[in-house]
């Protein structure tokens, strides 16, 4: 069984090391959402060009990630909410979550959209170079629901499977195959599946028509 750990909100603001750089990263921890349609009260985006919209209004990242950055890197504290997520629990991972998997959440109905893709935020925010090209290789990205009935959840609220309509599109699988290595036959599933995000679907279309990845260098702070 699944159950909410945690739970967080927040607004955007300057981070700690660049007071240059604005972002709603870092998030508070509240014992309660009210989750809307299209945002979650009290919880802001920065950027709303690349974060935010109806297909990511919640995210959600593994406890157990956690503990794995935490061994990787023992001098660096690694907090939950501090990767910018809504949720943190124990129990799903990318490789046994699917897009299109409908979720009970307390009294949210939601569904899988896209995993997350970092960017470089993430990089200055704990002072680790390449830290977001890593969490991609690794398929440690979290994810995010888009929201069909709205409501409140709280901590202690179970996280449970309701619907699961794509079982070959693990949100892992389709991490490796758009930013790892490239899967032509994954990527016509991911091109023509409605429920992921065009945001996914949109350079898997581009890969099966030019055969080549999409460069995200600029994106993860690289060049």
């Amino acid at each position: 069984m699944t159950q909410i750990q945690h739970l967080f909100r927040g607004k955007p603001s300057p981070l700690q090391n660049h007071p240059d750089l604005t972002s709603a990263i870092n998030k508070s921890e509240t014992e309660e959402l009210n989750v809307l349609h299209d945002h979650i009260e009290g919880d802001e985006v920065s950027n709303k060009i690349h974060h935010g919209g109806l297909q990511r209004v919640i995210h959600y990242y593994p406890l157990e990630h956690y503990q794995y950055w935490q061994t990787l890197y023992p001098e660096t504290p690694f907090l939950p909410g501090s990767i910018g997520e809504n949720i943190s629990a124990f129990g799903l991972l990318e490789k046994n979550v699917c897009i299109g998997d409908i979720y009970q959440i307390g009294e949210v109905l939601c569904t899988v959209t896209e995993p997350r893709k970092p960017c470089a935020t993430i990089n200055h925010k704990y002072e680790i170079n390449s830290f977001a090209r890593l969490i991609q290789a690794t398929a440690r990205t979290g994810w995010f629901y888009k929201v069909l009935v709205t409501g409140k959840m709280r901590v202690n609220d179970q996280v449970l499977l309701r619907e699961r309509p794509y079982p070959k599109l693990t949100l892992e699988s389709c991490i490796l195959a758009l930013l790892v290595n490239p899967d032509r036959t994954h990527l016509d599933l991911m091109a023509n599946n409605e429920v992921l995000s065009e945001n996914w679907r949109r350079p898997a279309r581009e890969f099966l028509k030019t055969g080549q990845l999409p460069d995200d260098r600029k994106r993860l702070g690289e060049i």
